[in-house]
């Protein structure tokens, strides 16, 4: 028996529903100024990149449904506090797990 390795594509279809930090960090830096290069470089995608992933982000199901959200200055901060807080609790995971390195 042959095992199939899943393509690319299937892997994005699987995670159209899927919201990830590094999505929820594209989505929050792209509702300060609209522009996807500049998310997608303060939100830790690499600069030799950083364009083509926040034009393919600015297009995904999720980013889409969050732009629609009508946030005003009050929900970005909450929004901001919020992501700030996840990141200190994946720092806490990493150094319980000794992954601090990666």
């Amino acid at each position: 028996m042959r095992i199939r390795q899943v393509g690319f594509s299937s892997r994005l279809k699987a995670h159209r529903k899927l919201l990830t930090l590094e999505t929820l960090k594209f989505i929050v830096e792209f509702f300060k100024d609209r522009d996807a290069r500049m998310a997608a470089l303060r939100s830790g995608v690499p600069e030799s990149y950083a364009s083509r992933q926040g034009q393919w982000l600015k297009k995904h199901p999720i980013v889409l449904a969050a732009m629609e959200a009508d946030l005003d200055e009050r929900d970005m901060l909450k929004l901001e506090k919020a992501l700030a807080e996840i990141d200190r609790q994946m720092e806490i995971c990493k150094e319980i797990l000794g992954l601090q390195d990666f």
